[in-house]
């Protein structure tokens, strides 16, 4: 899990919700309800918002592998005004891999309404997870809170995060850290190492991100 600072919510989605919320008076105003060309344009939003790649899991995402996530839950059932203005709350919206019914269960399609202890939107999110050679992610070994290690396993268990495909990821992301970083010098791992945890010219992050980011100060003290 990778902290995600969110930003000013795309302007037609401002526009839509107050005609919406002025012309139907609460009826038809609720997520199902945003169309596109809205919806898209949050969607896009959201994933440039997060250097593409999903906001649990970290793997790499495009418009086509990715839904809208609401982070707190959002209940169809529940129709009081605080409910509606959560479940169109630009800041509890956030880009999640899985794009179909069929799509592995892990991540936004794993979580549906249940909630996390540990949200990408607290700025020490990552602090809460480590990450083993053998790809899987576990609560961070050198916290004694228990509190915490709790919340981080809790959250590790309802989003799946240690699927099969994910610490197959994982892996890969660190074999391919060994390969960039053969024969190089101390200072060039750390140039490189500064290069990897930045956005590239694409404004995307190394898909895995956390994990690369723990391999590197696990492994070569970057």
């Amino acid at each position: 899990m990778k902290y995600i600072k969110k930003r000013v919510e795309p302007p037609q989605l401002g526009h839509w919700k107050a005609m919406a919320k002025q012309q139907s008076v609460g009826v038809n105003y609720d997520f199902d309800s945003l169309p596109n060309p809205p919806k898209g344009i949050v969607q896009d939003s959201l994933i440039r918002e997060q250097g593409y790649i999903c906001c649990y899991c970290c793997q790499r995402i495009a418009t086509d592998t990715s839904h809208i996530e609401h982070l707190n839950p959002q209940n169809p059932a529940l129709k009081n005004e605080s409910d509606i203005d959560l479940c169109l709350d630009y800041k509890n919206m956030l880009a999640s891999c899985g794009s179909g019914k069929d799509w592995p269960k892990h991540c936004g399609h794993k979580k549906r309404n249940q909630a996390i202890k540990v949200s990408p939107l607290q700025p020490n999110c990552e602090d809460f997870f480590s990450y083993t050679g053998s790809g899987e992610i576990r609560p961070q070994a050198d916290n004694t809170v228990q509190q915490q290690v709790d919340a981080a396993q809790q959250t590790i268990d309802i989003l799946g995060l240690n699927d099969s495909d994910l610490k197959k990821g994982r892996t890969q992301a660190l074999e391919f850290l060994r390969l960039q970083f053969q024969g190089l010098t101390t200072t060039e791992v750390s140039k490189r190492a500064k290069q990897i945890r930045n956005l590239d010219a694409q404004e995307k992050y190394q898909p895995f991100w956390p994990a690369v980011s723990h391999y590197l100060k696990k492994y070569y003290k970057v």
